[in-house]
């Protein structure tokens, strides 16, 4: 059996793929914009993932990714805030989703926490603006529901 790591031009391994015959791949060619590389198969693949990149015929070693919004660049992690607030978004639309039978002419709540309810939901509709600079969704402070 062989194995072989998919790589990325910026160096990443972007999968590791097992092969039942050397002709599924070809070390140095390219596949989809990755290129093969044999590895030993006794490596272990997530490891190889997370702590290594490949330049110039090399395998040079990396700190792990540091949470799931940095991108590898220049031999580097760097944070990619655009995606950052896209799921901190996600994360606020979900919540907001989750709130709009409040909202409905003929929600079975009184004008009161109806009101209580339009508060918190313009309160999460200011979260990515609030949190602009957070860089870990731990970091919100998230607005408390009505009761």
């Amino acid at each position: 059996m062989f194995q072989y790591a998919l790589i990325a031009d910026n160096g990443e391994v972007q999968h590791v793929v097992s092969t039942g015959t050397d002709a599924d791949y070809t070390d140095g060619d390219v596949y989809n914009g990755l290129t093969a590389v044999q590895i030993s198969s006794d490596l272990d693949a997530q490891n190889l993932i997370e702590t290594k990149y490949y330049i110039a015929g090399e395998w040079l070693t990396r700190e792990a990714r540091p949470n799931p919004w940095s991108d590898w660049v220049n031999n580097e992690w760097n944070f990619n805030t655009d995606r950052f607030l896209l799921s901190l978004r996600f994360e606020r639309n979900n919540n907001l989703s989750a709130t709009d039978w409040t909202q409905l002419p003929d929600s079975p709540i009184t004008e009161e926490k109806k009101l209580e309810w339009l508060v918190y939901r313009e309160a999460l509709r200011d979260v990515p603006e609030t949190y602009a600079a957070a860089t870990s969704l731990d970091d919100i402070i998230w607005p408390t529901k009505p009761e």
